[in-house]
């Protein structure tokens, strides 16, 4: 990847950006503060040499007469009328660029301070101020000192100012890109490992290091590929088991309607390898539908259609079916006394939940044997228990139950009709609405799922 767009490069650019802009931020600010600074020192002067002036006898006079010496540096004006004629007198002969009006709203009005340039290109800070002269009457007291000291000062610092920002830039720059290098180094040894890990090498990790944010991100990573790894593993089962349940009802097919085409054969023969391709078609059938109904529920495409569903009514309706398959079987029926409790969920869906479990009861309850439904209220939940007397499951085998394809008993499931995947569509529709199914069984004596479901409140 090219370092110009790499984290690395933006980082160090938005940090370069934010110092110019702090550095611009602190540059004209140190330059404003020196500057006004300077003019005030400048001004303050200015004010203080027009008291001392002010305050000598006989010194005004002295400076009308022309026999005032200035100190060095300065420039001292005297300005008043005689009669309607402006008269300008300088100890050394100087002349500064001043309008009638500035002089006369000086005299009319209190000290005024004013930056001007004269003919040769030189800037005078001077201070105007009021005077009386007991000979000629009011006039103008100009007081004028150069500003090129501190013109000359602003430029230097000017100057070291334009140098001083590009060098600290230009070093900020390196050590902005030293320490993004540095700081995200972690995070280019993660990117490396997680692009070593393939799908068959997905038992590696990335080494977690530290316990800040980068530390955190690479273990948020690590579990990650955990669920990935799972996920193709379960993935890998899946097909595995799929092609497996397919592959022996397929194998079924293509052996007897062989034997049916190699030659002549009663109608009875006939008939009786119809059966088997019919029975098995629907076996593959029933599979089929059922990993369509697991493929839509993965991707989040299954549409629910949730009213309020009374479980008072729908329970006893399906014992009636439950009924009818036990006395098929030789098993005795139990459906205790149930109150009206109403969830909000799928007609359909629900059916199809207890369907299953009641399925799988009769399925593996042997003669004679026993099956009982039961509903009831705990808190905010309603509880379906469908109970059985059946051969039980094993402790260790209670965990793996809900996955796809896991039977208990697996050389004779399939013979009894099973998939292997009804319980894991149950506990998808217990959960979409909100519920959760748990397993109580003991081997030899009987199971009990209990199917949580929370009600409907008005």
């Amino acid at each position: 990847m090219s370092f110009f767009h790499s984290i690395k490069f933006r980082f160090t650019l938005w940090y370069l950006l934010v110092l110019a802009v702090l550095l611009l931020a602190l540059s004209g600010g140190v330059y404003l503060y020196l500057s006004r600074n300077l003019y005030r020192s400048l001004d303050l002067s200015l004010a203080l040499r027009s008291t001392q002036l002010r305050s000598i006898p006989d010194i005004l006079e002295s400076i009308r007469q022309g026999e005032f010496q200035e100190e060095l540096g300065e420039i001292v004006i005297l300005y008043f009328y005689s009669g309607d004629q402006l008269v300008e007198v300088s100890p050394r002969g100087l002349s500064i660029p001043l309008s009638r009006e500035f002089i006369s709203q000086a005299i009319a009005h209190q000290s005024s301070l004013a930056t001007i340039e004269t003919a040769q290109g030189e800037r005078l800070r001077l201070l105007a101020v009021p005077v009386n002269l007991n000979l000629v009457g009011p006039g103008v007291l100009v007081i004028a000192r150069s500003t090129i000291q501190i013109d000359r000062a602003l430029t230097r610092l000017g100057r070291t100012l334009l140098i001083a920002i590009p060098l600290t830039l230009t070093v900020a720059a390196g050590g902005g890109i030293f320490l993004a290098r540095r700081a995200l180094k972690p995070v280019d040894q993660s990117a490396q490992t997680a692009q070593e890990i393939g799908e068959s090498d997905l038992s590696r990790r990335i080494d977690v290091n530290t316990k800040d944010e980068l530390g955190r991100l690479a273990a948020t990573l690590n579990e990650m590929i955990g669920r990935l790894e799972n996920a193709f593993r379960r993935q890998q089962q899946f097909t595995s088991d799929a092609s497996h349940e397919l592959r022996t009802p397929l194998a079924v097919i293509e052996a007897e309607s062989s034997l049916a085409l190699q030659k002549e054969r009663p109608s009875s023969d006939y008939r009786q390898s119809l059966e088997a391709i019919s029975r098995e078609a629907r076996q593959m059938s029933s599979l089929i539908a059922k990993l369509l109904a697991l493929a839509r529920s993965d991707s989040g495409k299954e549409q629910w259609d949730f009213t309020e569903v009374n479980l008072g009514k729908l329970i006893p309706d399906l014992a009636i079916d439950a009924e009818v398959l036990c006395q098929e079987k030789g098993l005795t029926f139990q459906l205790d006394q149930t109150q009206d409790l109403v969830v909000a969920g799928d007609d359909a869906r629900l059916r199809e939940l207890f369907i299953n479990l009641l399925d799988n009861a009769v399925r593996y309850t042997p003669i004679p044997g026993a099956v009982s439904v039961s509903l009831r209220r705990e808190g905010q939940m309603a509880i379906v228990a469908i109970s059985d007397t059946g051969v039980g499951i094993p402790a260790e085998d209670i965990a793996f139950i809900f996955e796809r394809f896991y039977r208990v008993d697996k050389s004779r499931s399939r013979f009894d009709g099973g998939t292997g995947l009804g319980l894991a569509i149950s506990q998808r529709i217990a959960q979409a609405h909100g519920g959760r199914i748990e397993v109580e069984s003991r081997v030899g004596v009987g199971s009990t799922f209990s199917v949580w479901l929370p009600l409907r409140l008005h």
